[in-house]
């Protein structure tokens, strides 16, 4: 069998695009669930707990306004909030709220089932070779950034 490197790069980049979806998909006739944007925004600040809206946009590589944006229909949903820096009043500090934490919560948990369902038809052995080559893939493409 002739396989192009264009042909495993397409069915690389449609697997990884079936996990992009993984959090939004609604299986309890939730609408006020966030879609993937926003799944990043609450995913970033469950690692940073609080942050300013500057920053924020920054590390996500957003442009504020569409961050404002995004940031607007999370605290609709009650899942971040955003308050003025004791430090400086013009910048406005965001974190996740209760709700915002439950959120994420859930999603980890379907995250981690998915994963684990899209792997289930692996061995243990074809699952260590294939990380071992996303690894290879990835610390190739690392090294070519840098130079």
């Amino acid at each position: 069998m002739n396989i192009t490197d264009n042909e495993i790069i397409e069915l690389f980049f449609n697997v990884a695009r079936m996990n992009r979806y993984i959090p939004s998909r609604d299986t309890e006739g939730d609408n006020l669930r966030p879609f993937m944007g926003q799944y990043r925004c609450l995913f970033f600040l469950e690692d940073k707990h609080e942050i300013s809206q500057r920053e924020m946009a920054d590390a996500l590589q957003i442009r504020p306004p569409s961050l404002s944006e995004l940031l607007s229909k999370l605290e609709e949903k009650g899942y971040v909030q955003r308050v003025p820096s004791k430090k400086d009043r013009r910048s406005l500090m965001v974190s996740l709220t209760a709700e915002g934490m439950e959120e994420v919560k859930k999603s980890r948990k379907k995250q981690k089932k998915v994963h684990s369902d899209m792997l289930a038809s692996l061995t243990d052995d074809e699952k260590r070779t294939f990380y071992a080559l996303l690894n290879k893939i990835n610390n190739h493409s690392a090294r070519g950034e840098e130079h």
